[in-house]
């Protein structure tokens, strides 16, 4: 089984930490995986993992325009020369090139929706492939009730993480060092990972670091992302008069020193699929604060293994945040059960087998 994942670029970020890291779990199964894309800065660990990068001219936000159309042809190429049984796409611009690629060489497509999309052109045209995998129940809803997907065209399949690659239990000593390393104190830390977009709300987190310094004149707080919003953010931090506690850093592919320095991380979003710095957090024992919205809701049960607040609170945010960095006890037991979470239900291992099956399914649609 020849499986071909397309996206439009390979930086770091959620699609294509998705994307290396099923292919990695994958590979591990037998299933051969390539990777087309424009490449970017995580090109590297497919490398390192030995995994096949293929070039395409296809970083574009028009779906229907000329280099969805080029790379088409490029992919129709590969297809044919590698002998893929399976074309996998990832984002609009792709799931455009992955049809016509489908068309030219009669290998069927599949789609994953990783969050919520506007139904714009795609109720006149169909891009969705033979089945589209949803990373949450919040995001099957969605391809159902409001995209009009079909609910037995649909496959639920849970985004998941390598379970063993946050299996640390960190002692004082590692949290410090950890700390250390990043050029903080070692004092109580709130952390949020993730792209630097509007969507994603650091804004209500940076907002809610004006109450929780004041609870807590100690308090730090790190975001680690690329994104738009970054000079924003920063200006929002100056004028909230906090900047001096709030540290940015650069996205990287390993993120578990960053969550070794958290006490508490947060999870602010406005629209969310699932999120997999959400899942690896829980997998690294810390406690969460969560909008409730979206897959979040798969994930977070209120007062049991985080705490889900409304969406832009950034008053509740600071208020779960000083609860949890007062309670030593309360802040344990939430990681504990976030961990137990992940290992039940949001498994790499799983999250392959459930693929590699549906990849075979398919593959009987095509040649």
């Amino acid at each position: 089984m020849k499986v071909l994942h397309v996206t439009t670029h390979f930086n770091v970020g959620g699609i294509s930490n998705y994307i290396l890291t099923l292919s990695k779990a994958l590979k591990a199964k037998g299933v051969e995986v390539i990777v087309a894309s424009s490449g970017g800065n995580l090109k590297a660990e497919l490398d390192r993992y030995g995994i096949p990068h293929r070039e395409l001219d296809i970083r574009t936000k028009f779906e229907f325009g000329p280099k969805a159309l080029k790379s088409a042809f490029r992919l129709s190429r590969i297809i044919k020369d590698e002998g893929v049984d399976v074309i996998h796409a990832h984002t609009r611009v792709s799931q455009v090139a992955a049809l016509l690629a489908s068309k030219m060489s009669g290998v069927p497509f599949v789609t994953t929706c990783h969050g919520y999309f506007k139904k714009r052109l795609r109720g006149v045209v169909d891009t969705w492939g033979v089945r589209v995998i949803a990373i949450s129940d919040a995001v099957q809803t969605h391809l159902v009730d409001d995209l009009g997907v079909a609910a037995g065209r649909t496959a639920l399949i849970y985004s998941g993480v390598d379970t063993s690659r946050f299996a640390e239990d960190y002692s004082p000593e590692r949290v410090r060092e950890a700390r250390e390393s990043l050029g903080l104190k070692n004092a109580p830390t709130v952390g949020t990972i993730g792209r630097l977009s509007s969507v994603k709300g650091q804004k209500f987190f940076v907002e809610a670091m004006k109450p929780i310094l004041a609870g807590r004149p100690d308090a730090q707080a790190m975001l680690l992302g690329d994104g738009d919003e970054e000079a924003p953010l920063k200006t929002l931090a100056e004028s909230l008069g906090v900047a001096g506690a709030v540290r940015f850093y650069d996205s990287c592919a390993d993120t578990r020193a960053f969550l070794a320095a958290m006490d508490v991380f947060v999870f602010p979003s406005i629209k969310e699929g699932l999120g997999i710095a959400l899942l690896e957090a829980l997998a690294s024992g810390k406690a969460c604060v969560a909008s409730r919205i979206g897959g979040i809701s798969d994930i977070i049960r209120d007062g049991y293994n985080g705490v889900l607040v409304d969406v832009g609170d950034s008053k509740a945010i600071g208020a779960a945040v000083l609860k949890l960095l007062a309670d030593d006890t309360l802040r344990t037991e939430m990681g504990v059960r976030g961990r137990a979470l992940v290992r039940e239900k949001f498994t790499l291992d799983g999250m392959a087998d459930n693929m590699a099956r549906l990849y075979a399914d398919v593959a009987g649609m095509g040649r």
